[in-house]
This record gives C-alpha cells, sequence and structure tokens, in this order.
C-alpha cells in the first residue's frame, strides 16, 4: 500500500457501510479498506470477503491495534459513537463518525476533545453536503439566483412502524426518533447553505407508533440572516413520492430552488431554478461517499481539518437538542 493511502478500518460493519461505504472506499482516491469489526466474527470475515478488506477482527482492540489502519469508520448505533470514537483516538487513529455524532452535545464535546488531544482529525458523516446537487444549490444561492432567500422548505420523511429490537427506536441507544435520525442531516445542510441557525419553534409527537421516540416533528427555525425554514420529519408518513418524502425547496423574493431527493448517495434526482425569466433543470450523478472520503483522506495527508468537522456535529446536535427543548417547553428556544 502506497504511503499516501489511507488505510481504513470499519466499526460496526452494518448496512450502510456494506450498501454505501465501503464500495466507496474501494472507490474514491487515496482509501483502501483493510479491516472490519464486527462481534459475529463469521459474518465480519464475510463483509471483508465481500469488500477485499484483508482482516476480519470480532474485538474492536484488536482492530485498533492493527498498525496499518490510520483510520477508522465508526458506524455503530448512536451510543456507542462516543467510546467507540475515544477508544479510537487514543489509538492514534483517525475518524470518520456517523451521524447523529452522539447521544448529545456533551457526549459529541467529549469526542471532539479526545480527537483534538491525540492529534487525529474527526469528521461527521454528513454526506448530503458533498451531493452535487447540493454544492450546486449552494453556488446559486452565492450567485443569487432567486434574490434573497426568505423562506425555506424541507422534508425528510417515511414510515417506520414499530419493530422488535429496532435501536433506532430506542432512546437509550438513539438519542431521539426521526429528528434526530432524518433532520440532522437537514439541519446540518441549512448550516452549509445558510450558515447557521439562531432561533427554535417545534413539535414532536409519536402518533403512529408505540415506541419511545417521536416518529413526527415539524419545526420552525430562523436561520441566520433572517430567512425561515420548515423543516419536518416523520417516520408516520407513508407517501412513496421522493419528491415530496425528501425534498428540499428555498424561495427567494425572484423565484424558487427546488431539489429532491435529499437523500440520495449518488447526487441523482431533480434540480429546478424558476424564476419570472428562467425555468432551468440540473441532473448530476456523483457518489456523495466517494466525495466524502477523498476529501477526508486528503485533509489527513495535508494535515488540516476535513471540510465536516466535529464542531458541525456538534452544532448540528444542538439545534436537534433545541427542537426537543422547544417541544418539551412550548417556547421559542434562542441558539444565537
Amino acid at each position: 500500500m502506497s504511503p499516501e493511502t489511507l488505510g481504513w478500518g470499519i466499526i460496526g460493519a452494518g448496512d450502510i457501510a456494506d450498501r454505501i461505504t465501503a464500495p466507496a472506499m474501494r472507490a474514491a482516491r487515496g482509501s483502501r479498506l483493510l479491516a472490519v469489526f464486527r462481534r459475529d466474527r463469521q459474518r465480519a470475515e464475510e463483509f471483508a470477503a465481500r469488500h477485499g478488506a484483508a482482516r476480519a477482527y470480532d474485538r474492536v482492540e484488536d482492530l485498533l491495534a492493527d498498525p496499518e489502519v490510520g483510520a477508522v469508520y465508526v458506524a455503530t448505533p448512536v451510543a456507542r459513537h462516543r467510546p467507540d470514537t475515544l477508544a479510537a483516538a487514543a489509538a492514534r487513529k483517525h475518524v470518520l463518525c456517523e451521524k447523529p455524532l452522539a447521544l448529545g452535545v456533551a457526549e459529541a464535546t467529549a469526542m471532539r476533545d479526545a480527537c483534538a488531544r491525540a492529534g487525529v482529525a474527526l469528521m461527521t458523516c454528513f454526506y448530503q453536503r458533498f451531493n452535487a446537487r447540493h454544492r450546486k444549490v449552494k453556488e446559486l444561492l452565492a450567485e443569487g439566483a432567486v434574490g434573497r432567500a426568505t423562506l425555506v422548505r424541507m422534508n425528510f420523511s417515511g414510515r417506520y412502524p414499530d419493530r422488535p429490537d429496532a435501536w433506532r427506536q430506542d432512546p437509550d441507544i438513539a438519542g431521539g426518533g426521526s429528528y434526530m435520525d432524518n433532520a440532522s442531516h437537514c439541519v446540518d445542510l441549512l448550516r452549509y447553505l445558510f450558515g447557521g441557525v439562531t432561533e427554535v419553534a417545534a413539535f414532536t409527537d409519536t402518533l403512529a407508533a408505540r415506541y419511545a421516540v417521536e416518529d413526527t416533528a415539524s419545526s420552525l427555525l430562523r436561520l441566520r440572516g433572517g430567512a425561515h425554514a420548515v423543516v419536518t420529519s416523520c417516520w408516520s408518513t407513508g407517501d412513496p413520492d421522493e419528491g415530496r418524502n425528501s425534498m428540499l425547496e428555498i424561495h427567494g423574493t425572484e423565484g424558487a430552488i427546488l431539489s429532491a431527493p435529499l437523500h440520495d448517495k449518488f447526487s441523482r434526482g431533480t434540480l429546478r431554478v424558476v424564476t419570472a425569466a428562467r425555468d432551468e433543470s440540473f441532473t448530476f450523478e456523483a457518489s456523495t461517499h466517494v466525495a466524502l472520503l477523498e476529501e477526508f483522506a486528503a485533509a489527513v495527508r495535508e494535515g488540516r481539518a476535513p471540510a465536516v468537522t466535529g464542531d458541525d456535529g456538534i452544532a448540528a446536535l444542538r439545534i436537534v437538542e433545541a427542537v426537543y427543548e422547544s417541544s418539551r417547553a412550548r417556547r421559542v428556544v434562542t441558539l444565537e
């Protein structure tokens, strides 16, 4: 392996790692998947064989002791993010951690600080910033394509009924429900596009399920600069149309930007700019995760912070916590 190539280990070789991240590691420049950890040794070996990894471990300590592994992708349930990241930092491994970064701001701050003390990078896996459509949206906003942005609508929803042993439905493991899991992407994308959130008002409820986290969440956010953003995230809605259940709309004084679906990991979908003088559509096809991994490897190689940091993960969690506080207290929560 070239000294310029970052050797990866995966902690938590589950569905998202299997379908998306491990294949992206094979395709990304400057990265190579070397090792995987899963408690079930046979399944770890099967995963490694599918994705060309040389080694499989059933103890995370053994993966972290592997001298060829320079970075780890933490894709375990949220309650494991803090201990897995702290262990990786202690082993001097760079960390790419799934979102939400932790169960809350305090845990995420401890993760960031541990990585800083160890001199290793910490990147939050907010892949939607690497969607080519979303990058084009940022360009369109910067050039004033729709005038001053005044209103944003985002919906990231679907149907997620009660399932035995589903960790995302357990507040002690997941930290929250539909807003924590899905809308954490939305609030990070808002920060990427608009710079920050200053005030939050929200309702969160469990309307269609019996689990202990919310399945229906609606929030009204005031963005830095004054625009309003309405973010809805539900596990209680069965609409199959991705143009409605996974969408971004930005309305401005001169027109609108319409983009869907939010979640596509290959930037596919539609992006349309509509004004009185213009009706233009754009299409893309580019892997979000390949771009993310190439940015991470470049940051490690160049000794700089990655484009999405632990601080970004903390900032998103601070907004999510404000949403939950607003719902509990029935009041507007001020962040800035």
